[in-house]
């Protein structure tokens, strides 16, 4: 705009012009607001519809000949983020409130469609897409593992009611998970930053952006995981800064798990400690209950990541087991081992008093396992609504083949019986009386 002398922007319902103005010189340094627009709002997935407007913008030089031009669409939403009822003082607010009416946040953790970001196609990432509103979704996380995805997967989201939570490129390691602090990272990655929502912050599914995944100071004797970094950070703090210029209508959260602790305690049930927390993800993990005794007793306000694990279909075991043999489904099998978290083999036997009589046999049981246990937990949080703001699972789909990982749609995109089961949860309405 620097360049121009005059700006014409113009906001479309198909041929129909909603409205339009010409600003000159002086004017392009305040800006423009429009209020009373003659838009319908735009809802999230099973809430209603998406409709879409297109916004040109021109560019004339002194001599009024075009400079440049640029085209977007839009969408127009709003949102809230209101405590969750019963939330003990101070707590962040988890009750996401779109156009009035408060949402459960129902999805799943988004990771590339492919490691190899060149062999994925549109009809690819938008095959998944299609098959998460069909399920019910409304709400993918793009983690801070991942990457911004290409300007096809938010068009889509906006045209199927799926809100996107996008976090900056920072995330755990497993060894280090405190984010850098020093004065170069912290200015590549403000750019980073900028560059994000300068190209996607038109987008009307973006719900919030996020510092990164898992970002946490070391732990402590009362806090084994260690406790998730605040605004107190360096870089986290930069992108507040950032996101408040230059998006400021939006939410920024500094890192996910968010608040006094990263996993949900079940000794801690009842001290108001758990807000955003992350896990647990294997039905068999240490979290000191019965998997659903735990999802009996939970407080959690929010949770951006819980899994289960369930095998991978027969056919993708066989197609990818090269000189390996299928059987046994144990650490021993270095076909198994390569996704070793995952290993269910003992629980099997532990059930049946006897190993599997086949790779069938055991995927059937194993599927049927994570289904068991995402209802569990996802019909749980959904029955606490408004007191839980939502559920996020670790994952959504597979980016490599695998004999078994916590994803609910395979690696061709095909719904795992997990997928169908929650469906049957995430389609139901939530109750427009609180309980």
């Amino acid at each position: 705009a620097a360049r121009g002398a005059a700006l014409r922007v113009s906001l479309h319902d198909g041929a129909a012009v909603i409205r339009e103005a010409t600003l000159d010189a002086p004017a392009l340094r305040l800006g423009l607001a429009w209020r009373g627009l003659e838009v319908a709002p735009w809802y999230p997935n099973g809430k209603g519809e998406q409709p879409l407007y297109t916004l040109n913008v021109v560019l004339y030089d002194a001599d009024g000949a075009e400079i440049d031009r640029a085209t977007r669409r839009v969408g127009f939403k709003h949102v809230e983020w209101q405590p969750c009822e019963g939330a003990p003082p101070g707590a962040d607010p988890w009750l996401c409130v779109v156009n009035g009416a408060p949402v459960f946040l129902q999805g799943v953790n988004w990771t590339p469609v492919r490691p190899n970001f060149a062999d994925v196609t549109e009809a690819n990432c938008r095959q998944r897409l299609e098959t998460y509103k069909a399920l019910g979704v409304n709400i993918l996380r793009v983690w801070g593992g991942a990457v911004l995805e290409k300007a096809w997967f938010y068009d889509a989201c906006d045209e199927l009611g799926l809100m996107v939570w996008q976090e900056f490129p920072l995330s755990s390691s497993g060894t280090d998970n405190y984010a850098p602090d020093d004065p170069q990272s912290i200015a590549e990655l403000a750019a980073v930053a900028r560059s994000y929502i300068a190209r996607r912050q038109h987008h009307v599914s973006l719900l919030l952006w996020c510092g990164g995944n898992e970002l946490m100071n070391l732990p402590s004797p009362d806090n084994p995981f260690g406790r998730p970094l605040d605004l107190r950070h360096p870089m986290l703090r930069r992108f507040a800064e950032i996101v408040r210029a230059e998006d400021p209508a939006r939410r920024f959260l500094p890192t996910s798990a968010q608040g006094p602790r990263f996993m949900a305690n079940p000794l801690e049930f009842g001290q108001g400690v758990h807000w955003d927390v992350h896990g647990p993800w294997d039905v068999s993990g240490t979290i000191g209950l019965e998997w659903d005794e735990y999802w009996r007793k939970d407080d959690a306000l929010f949770r951006a990541e819980t899994g289960a694990p369930g095998a991978s279909p027969v056919d993708i075991i066989e197609q990818y087991k090269g000189d390996c043999d299928v059987m046994p489904a144990s650490f021993e099998n270095p076909l198994w081992r390569r996704t070793s978290w995952w290993i269910e083999w003992p629980h099997y036997i532990k059930e049946h008093g006897k190993e599997p009589e086949s790779l069938a046999a055991y995927v059937a049981w194993s599927q049927q396992r994570q289904r068991d246990a995402l209802a569990t937990a996802v019909g749980a949080c959904k029955a606490r609504f408004p007191r839980c703001g939502g559920i996020i699972l670790w994952m959504g789909h597979d980016c490599f083949p695998c004999t078994a990982n916590t994803a609910i749609l395979d690696f061709h995109g095909r719904p795992k019986p997990a997928a169908e089961g929650l469906s049957k949860i995430w389609r139901e309405r939530e109750e427009e009386k609180k309980k």
